[in-house]
């Protein structure tokens, strides 16, 4: 029916979007005419009268035209943003992983350092006067990110020489790591806010919302095509 072709063609004359998506749209709205004409048909109706009612109950074709047009703007401006978002947020995670890695490997040398230093300390002062005490506070002064620190002489590894204890926020504690250095005469145990740690997180966390908002993306012109159907 030439007509009704006519009609359905108009109706989608200016939507833009994905080309199938638009042909199985056409040919539900022609599906659904054509029942609708045969059901006039069958209740009295010429073909020509059953047309014009079946098209007349759908609407005017500027009207329709405005609707189709209109919601497949939408879904192409949401769809794109959807993605662009997720893009978005993993760049940036890409970049915090990769700015947290960096000084959290430069920490790991230092503390590394620090450690070692402050073990070799203790062992020549097992007493541990206040003038190593200074030094090693000199050196926990340098490296704020070490918040707990035991020191023990190998030969008693029960009972430590030295620690440090500062507060710590147990509700973060993914961001820390246990760290263990030792040498001969000397055992030192760490805590320490992990940078890389921080990085690490990051980058799930930006994974995660891209996968997230991927596939969002990537049912959102089936969502809208649904949505397309019950506005016709």
């Amino acid at each position: 029916m030439k007509q009704i072709d006519k009609y359905v063609n108009s109706v989608y004359q200016n939507a833009s979007g994905d080309k199938k998506a638009i042909e199985e749209l056409k040919l539900e709205m022609k599906n659904h005419l054509l029942e609708a004409v045969s059901e006039l048909k069958e209740s009295g109706r010429t073909e020509q009268e059953a047309i014009n009612i079946a098209i007349e109950r759908f609407g005017e074709e500027k009207e329709m035209r405005s609707i189709v047009s209109q919601l497949f703007k939408v879904q192409k401006a949401f769809a794109k943003w959807v993605l662009y978002i997720g893009i978005a947020l993993l760049l940036l995670s890409a970049v915090v992983f990769a700015y947290f890695l960096n000084i959290g490997n430069e920490r790991t040398s230092e503390q590394s350092i620090i450690s070692y230093e402050i073990g070799d300390l203790i062992e020549d002062d097992t007493k541990l006067t206040k003038l190593t005490e200074e030094k090693i506070k000199t050196l926990l002064s340098k490296a704020s990110y070490i918040k707990k620190m035991n020191v023990y002489l190998n030969e008693d590894r029960e009972t430590s020489v030295y620690n440090l204890d500062k507060d710590i926020n147990h509700t973060f504690s993914l961001v820390y790591s246990d760290l263990h250095y030792g040498s001969d005469n000397s055992f030192v145990e760490i805590k320490v806010l992990d940078y890389r740690n921080i990085g690490f997180l990051a980058m799930l966390f930006g994974l995660t919302c891209f996968g997230v908002l991927f596939f969002i993306w990537a049912i959102i012109n089936v969502y809208h095509k649904r949505k397309s159907h019950n506005a016709i």
